[in-house]
């Protein structure tokens, strides 16, 4: 046993706990952090406000023989302050099936419990006998750390009390999880089930939709694209499914956690947002009023909301298969839609993972908007990410029916272009579920996109109307030489395929 592991046990075992406490009594203990306003609901301002990125260490086990040193004696440290003081013990499970929910055990300084709410509403909570992953809070410690050991399943969060550090630090061990031990693949994508039209048939479609924090995932997951009966969606999950071999996803969480930046676009959400069984994060209360767009006091709200109150979804959570693959990317060049061509480019795509920064993923302001590449479009993965693009070609390959998209949805020809609404997004989707989109091949950008597409207005967002064709061209081969210098950090894969 990893002396990690030892130290973890100690470190509980030396507080007073306060083990599965009720919702009742948890808000009661959060009380004076609440922010009065007229609905009465738990609004909570935090002193962190997104992730340590930075300061995350994703495998403590790699950590050079100093840093091993350093995060020993620091959690020795974390062991003998919490020796005597109250801690907050919950435990739960990731997923609802019955044999393939993880369980986990939560533990958090007690003057937080805050967070403890916010995941006992997030996750399924329960008695378990043996916990498979663990996580230990203590949000006043006076060093941002975060220290993941993925051997033990393991997470120490030190000194942030930002939720979705909490949420994440178990969906990120679940996530491994299923890539070392069943096979399969953890993604950090939202899903769920279309019923369109095609030719005159009802057919029903399991969709996964990828994208970093921010970029427009939940609000794609969430809509019903204007469907009407017959046709319409189930919504299943807004960020993690657990991936196995036959394309099966199941779901890891029995409530949402949503960013809160664009919900008075979207009444549905807007709602859920203010019920009674809400739960608001840095969101800023004016004359009892809840204002989410001022994002200038902190461009990352987040609400943790009763998924049930969202129209469209139901008691599963699960996604029994999958039809159809959307990733989502906010890119100033790029066309609204492709369609790629083979599991090894899509795979390809699945390493580049672009997209600009949001303000989910970083509290420096000056550095939203600028591109980034995360592979698979996860910022959690532990280590070895390699292993994820070759595993999602290997389940595309064995499962040639998965059609995989890639959607834009920032601007076209720069921040101030052509602005790609969701609305045309849903249009666009909806066009491509029914079959109502012709593709050409583009060399320019190396894939297929649409050259008609029914509902949408696809010369507003062609990027041959933004720039000149031969400036377009050498921008696309730019890019295409960027992506090549990025692939090579990955030398383990040989099937890279850019056009």
């Amino acid at each position: 046993m990893d002396a990690s592991r030892n130290i973890y046990d100690d470190a509980v075992a030396s507080a007073r706990h306060l083990k599965n406490l009720p919702d009742a009594e948890l808000r009661a203990m959060a009380r004076e952090d609440e922010v009065p306003n007229r609905y009465g609901i738990p609004v909570y301002h935090t002193r962190i406000t997104a992730r340590s990125v930075r300061e995350t260490v994703s495998d403590v086990n790699a950590l050079p023989e100093e840093g091993r040193g350093r995060y020993l004696s620091t959690i020795k440290e974390v062991r003998e302050y919490l020796r005597g003081k109250d801690l907050i013990v919950q435990t739960g499970w990731i997923g609802k099936n019955p044999s393939r929910r993880i369980p986990f055990i939560y533990a958090v300084t007690a003057r937080y419990a805050r967070l403890a709410l916010m995941l006992h509403r997030n996750l399924f909570p329960g008695e378990v006998e043996e916990p498979r992953l663990r996580v230990i809070a203590v949000p006043e410690w006076p060093e941002r750390r975060v220290y993941v050991d993925p051997v033990e399943r393991v997470t120490y969060i030190l000194g942030t009390d930002y939720y979705g550090e909490s949420k994440m630090s178990l969906l990120r061990l679940a996530m491994h999880l299923q890539r070392e031990e069943r096979t399969g693949l953890g993604l950090h994508a939202g899903s769920k089930v279309y019923r369109v039209l095609v030719d005159g048939k009802l057919v029903e479609k399991g969709a996964l939709i990828f994208g970093l924090s921010g970029t427009g995932k939940t609000t794609i997951t969430v809509s019903d694209h204007g469907l009407t009966p017959p046709e319409g969606v189930e919504i299943l999950q807004d960020d993690i499914n657990l991936w196995d071999e036959s394309t099966f996803g199941a779901g890891t969480e029995r409530n949402f956690y949503v960013k809160t930046d664009n919900v008075t676009s979207q009444p549905e959400l807007l709602r859920a947002c203010v019920a009674e069984d809400a739960i608001v994060e840095n969101v800023p209360v004016k004359d009892g009023d809840l204002d989410f767009d001022d994002v200038d006091f902190c461009p990352n709200g987040r609400a943790v909301i009763n998924r049930r109150r969202i129209p469209n979804t139901g008691e599963g959570i699960d996604l029994k298969r999958t039809d159809v693959i959307f990733f989502n990317t906010r890119r100033y060049d790029i066309p609204i839609a492709g369609k790629f061509v083979s599991p090894e480019q899509a795979a390809t795509f699945f390493m580049l993972g672009e997209s600009t920064k949001t303000s989910a993923g970083t509290m420096d302001r000056s550095e939203i908007g600028k591109p980034v590449r995360v592979v698979g479009f996860d910022p959690f993965i532990v280590d070895r990410p390699w292993k994820n693009g070759m595993r999602f070609r290997e389940i595309l390959k064995r499962n040639p029916r998965v059609e995989v998209y890639i959607l834009n949805t920032g601007y076209v020809g720069g921040p101030d272009g052509v602005k790609i609404r969701p609305e045309d997004t849903f249009a666009m989707i909806k066009a491509i579920l029914r079959g109502e989109v012709e593709w050409k091949y583009d060399g320019n950008v190396g894939y297929m996109v649409p050259s008609r597409a029914e509902g949408v207005e696809l010369d507003r967002f062609d990027p041959y109307n933004v720039y000149d064709a031969v400036h377009y061209s050498r921008m696309m081969e730019s890019l295409r030489r960027e992506r090549m210098e990025y692939l090579k950090r990955f030398p383990e894969i040989d099937f890279f395929e850019l056009q």
